[in-house]
């Protein structure tokens, strides 16, 4: 069986067909740079700050090929540089989220151990908030809440102090009751001199 061709007609055949020294370029797609060291850089750096946070580094950048689909950091282009960047911003920012609440938390209890003002900051917390369980509440929350416990104020109990009755001070009454504090000075010599 022949075929007979006349003009271009580009690959036609039948059969088995090798093409050998074919290159198909695609116009429409640029090649995929990869990151430059700048890039590179600003990526370690974001990852070393959410170390120091005490989270590992193999699970931020477990989190940043997951979201960019690729499984090592030489696989980024530079046009995925800035999603990569803003998952790794916002993992910092959930991380220092956390590292203010645990502060937090850690003043409140102390604020509350001072003032013994467990009970009363938790009926705060159960009024305002609905919870009472101080690591299930938002920054905001413990900030309020902390606010609460310092300026608590615990009410004593008991007999009233001094400045309650209106007491007066030593030499008030020693001028305000002369002849009483005469007396008791009096008392006080005779009943010194008996027992010394």
């Amino acid at each position: 069986m022949s075929q007979d061709f006349h003009g271009g007609v580009g690959q036609v055949a039948e059969g088995d067909i090798n093409n050998f020294g074919i290159s198909i370029s695609v116009a429409d797609k640029a090649e995929a740079r990869g990151l430059v060291s700048a890039q590179r850089k600003e990526l370690h750096g974001l990852r070393a700050k959410c170390e120091e946070l005490g989270d590992d580094p193999r699970d931020v950048w477990r989190m940043v090929h997951a979201q960019l689909a690729v499984t090592s950091i030489s696989e980024l282009t530079a046009e995925q540089f800035l999603d990569a960047r803003n998952v790794m911003r916002a993992r910092l920012e959930h991380l220092q989220e956390e590292a203010d609440k645990r502060r937090l938390v850690g003043k409140v209890l102390r604020a509350v151990a001072e003032k013994d003002a467990r009970a009363e900051m938790s009926t705060f917390c159960e009024l305002n908030f609905g919870r009472t369980q101080l690591d299930n509440l938002q920054k905001s929350q413990l900030q309020k809440t902390l606010e609460f416990v310092l300026s608590f104020k615990p009410e004593v109990q008991g007999l009233p102090g001094p400045a309650e009755f209106g007491a007066l001070a030593f030499w008030e009454f020693l001028t305000a009751h002369r002849q009483n504090a005469a007396a008791l000075f009096c008392i006080g010599l005779l009943v010194g001199g008996v027992l010394f």
